[in-house]
């Protein structure tokens, strides 16, 4: 593969790990207080969603950090390795499971609050964006497999 794609795919990886940490770092601690106070019957699972966050944050570093190893991979001539690509998968679906559990009840009554069923649409919409990233990266492990 040639130099220029895999140069931009690593600066899109640092980016992204940096603007994940910023949010996990600045924006998330405050992100519980405000649910609890937009939310009062959800105050009592302020930390437990908390949590959730810093996990569904934990994920993505970990896929982007295994993203990088397979483009290392790739720089080196190497094929894809199949172990990158199920661990890939894997965060993806804790990911998709953390923001279900973590952020959809929080989308729901925010949609009830404000009578806007289009905001759970578009919250099952951003839980299926990890879930196809899962299955290509199924798909890739299959045929790397074989």
């Amino acid at each position: 593969m040639q130099k220029f794609p895999l140069i931009i795919l690593r600066i899109i990886i640092v980016l992204s790990v940096g603007l994940s940490m910023l949010a996990g770092i600045f924006l998330l601690p405050k992100c519980g207080a405000a649910i609890a106070e937009a939310l009062p019957q959800l105050a009592f699972w302020r930390y437990p969603i908390v949590a959730g966050f810093y996990g569904m944050v934990a994920c993505f570093l970990f896929a982007l950090w295994q993203f990088w190893l397979l483009l290392n991979g790739i720089a080196r001539n190497r094929t894809l390795e199949a172990k990158r690509l199920k661990a890939i998968k894997f965060s993806a679906l804790t990911f998709a499971i953390l923001y279900f559990f973590c952020l959809m009840p929080i989308i729901v009554l925010a949609a009830k609050a404000d009578d806007a069923p289009g905001l759970i649409l578009l919250g099952a919409f951003l839980d299926s964006l990890p879930i196809g990233v899962a299955a290509v990266a199924a798909i890739l492990e299959r045929t790397v497999g074989k």
